[in-house]
């Protein structure tokens, strides 16, 4: 399989399909991951961490224990369901992570050959997730983190305009200026897809690797305007030198007869990485912790 320098994927519904684009020489987070410390007067309820490896392109959580080795695997909430990928005869291997059990099955032919599996959105189905930096912290559905986590976030936890079709979650976004859309919430993309604006600096021409071996150039540029995000209350929460791709259309993406086209854009890790990131997988909600970017 390729190796690409630039790991960016999308899959909708049950498919699962991915794209990469090819970027001469080492690819670089272009916005900080985020530094955040909870409240120290804080007593956390009962949780498992996870550490999140940040690779620039993508995320890789670790930890995993399988037959006496431990793997990192992608985290990928734009992929509907979990999977592994070896050479071994049996089709469902067994897998340990934060002392938690579960089963996967095998897909081969997917992935990147330096990354055996991928966690996707039904994995954390059931719990509400916090995200800051090299830290995911899982709680159960029924914890008070999960019911109430401005109690333990302060109001500085801003919960976004969200709406769910199928297993996946989708943001509102303004972007550009006067423009709002949906777009989905996808840890696996390394940058956004979002539409063009006027003004905005041009990084060049890739090429991008669709499902089916097929080639397709984008467009990747900087955001001119401010990019936003929007929040339940109507405050917008800024960010600026937002990178993306423009140029490639979504609708293979969907089944037949899927008309819903606002939701062809992608809010990947250029965005998310910048935020401490709150998700209540059963509540369909989903907030950041306000800071200045």
């Amino acid at each position: 399989m390729f190796q690409f320098s630039l790991y960016q994927k999308v899959s909708v519904i049950l498919t699962l399909s991915f794209f990469g684009a090819c970027i001469p020489g080492p690819v670089r987070p272009h916005q900080t991951p985020v530094s955040y410390q909870f409240p120290t007067t804080k007593t956390l309820p009962p949780h498992t961490s996870i550490t999140v490896v940040d690779k620039g392109t993508h995320l890789l959580l670790s930890g995993i224990e399988s037959n006496q080795r431990t793997l990192s695997f992608l985290w990928d909430t734009g992929s509907d369901l979990s999977f592994y990928e070896s050479a071994d005869e049996e089709e469902v291997s067994e897998f340990r992570l934060g002392g938690r059990h579960f089963t996967l099955k095998k897909k081969n032919g997917i992935l990147p050959e330096s990354i055996p599996g991928l966690l996707g959105i039904d994995f954390f189905s059931g719990s509400c997730i916090f995200w800051f930096g090299k830290e995911l912290k899982r709680f159960p559905e029924d914890s008070p983190f999960c019911e109430h986590p401005d109690a333990y976030l302060s109001t500085d936890l801003k919960l976004l305009n969200t709406k769910k079709k199928g297993a996946h979650f989708y943001v509102q976004f303004e972007y550009p200026e006067g423009y709002t859309s949906f777009g989905l919430l996808d840890t696996g993309s390394s940058l956004n897809l979002l539409p063009k604006g006027s003004n905005e600096r041009f990084l060049g021409e890739k090429k991008v690797f669709l499902a089916g071996n097929k080639i397709q150039t984008a467009i990747q540029r900087e955001s001119a305007s401010p990019f936003y995000l929007v929040t339940k209350s109507g405050i917008r929460e800024e960010y600026r030198q937002v990178q993306f791709l423009t140029g490639i259309s979504l609708e293979n993406f969907h089944l037949p007869g899927d008309k819903d086209r606002e939701e062809d854009w992608v809010i990947g890790l250029d965005i998310l990485r910048t935020r401490p990131l709150f998700w209540d997988f059963s509540r369909g909600r989903v907030g950041i912790v306000h800071t200045k970017n």
